[in-house]
């Protein structure tokens, strides 16, 4: 006996039989649902036997299965990309050769390396002299500064380009030094002999 005719058999009353599987889908004009594949299989992916068959071949219906409850996890918990909670991380194994230190001290930053510092040539400081112009460097710590190629003696911080670079030379020998104060020396008086 056919599917179709077992079904009739089971409600010749109704106009359509009834289906209890949730996924029955019976494209228009047929009954057989379109999942149906032969002897009985069922080509979703979660389903593996058509429940329809199974009722109409007498063989035992599946329960359908009940929801579950996702475990609730406290959400202070670390938890994985799929929300399981995390192990908790292994504990160091004590050394027995040196003794617990207290505290570690942080390691100190390294001081940042000076910068690359390029000797200045006699030629390119015969070149700013030729040239006869006074530059103004403006600096937070120490105000304008005057780079000429003479002393003018002028009220003004002023220094040669031949004392700039033989400052920026001392710099760079001594890493992480600079200038942090710029003064004219004060001329002495001459002394007298003594007499």
């Amino acid at each position: 006996m056919a599917l179709k005719d077992r079904l009739k058999d089971a409600a010749p009353d109704a106009a359509q039989p009834a289906f209890t599987c949730p996924h029955y889908e019976a494209p228009p004009g047929e009954k057989r649902c379109r999942h149906f594949i032969a002897n009985g299989s069922c080509a979703r992916p979660d389903v593996f036997m058509c429940v329809e068959w199974l009722k109409a071949n007498g063989q035992q219906v599946p329960a359908a299965p009940e929801p579950t409850t996702p475990e609730v996890v406290p959400d202070d918990t670390p938890r994985d990309l799929f929300c399981h909670p995390l192990p908790d991380p292994p504990k160091p194994a004590p050394s027995a050769a040196k003794p617990a230190v207290a505290a570690a001290a942080p390691k100190p930053e390294p001081a940042p390396e000076p910068p690359l510092v390029r000797n200045v040539t006699d030629e390119e400081i015969e070149s700013f002299k030729a040239l006869g112009v006074e530059v103004c460097v403006a600096t937070e710590a120490m105000g304008n500064i005057w780079i000429v190629p003479e002393y003018t003696g002028a009220d003004r911080r002023e220094i040669t380009v031949q004392h700039a670079a033989t400052l920026t030379a001392i710099c760079a020998a001594f890493p992480g030094a600079k200038v942090v104060q710029y003064e004219k020396a004060k001329p002495e008086p001459p002394v007298e002999p003594a007499s």
